[in-house]
């Protein structure tokens, strides 16, 4: 039993990462992914998406891949829950040694 422990340990460590809605992710790809999705107490069409972020320095391309990651994430909510226009209200990052992007939006 405690030599399957550190193999348990192991596989899981090396497994691929999983977004929000399943979807296995290529970090260097696409440099954020979605980890959480919180609704507004007061405003229901109201999300903050959480974003576990790439380390590293960043650029412009990288960035540009960020923005364009985040936009395919806001357009498969809009379409999982029927939305038509959306509002990012704020964006802000936190952390070092595991950088989150956190990202207020408005659905219309």
């Amino acid at each position: 039993m405690l030599r399957s422990i550190p193999m348990f340990l192991i596989i899981i460590s090396c497994a691929a990462p999983i977004d929000y809605f399943g979807n296995n992710v290529n970090i260097s790809q696409d440099r954020i992914f979605l980890n959480k999705m919180r609704k507004d107490k007061i405003d229901k069409d109201k999300f903050t998406l959480i974003f576990i972020e790439q380390r590293g320095n960043h650029s412009k391309i990288t960035n540009r891949k960020k923005q364009k990651t985040l936009e395919r994430y806001i357009d498969l909510i809009k379409s999982y829950y029927g939305y038509t226009g959306h509002e990012i209200m704020e964006e802000r990052a936190r952390g070092v040694i595991e950088p989150r992007y956190y990202v207020t939006v408005k659905f219309d």
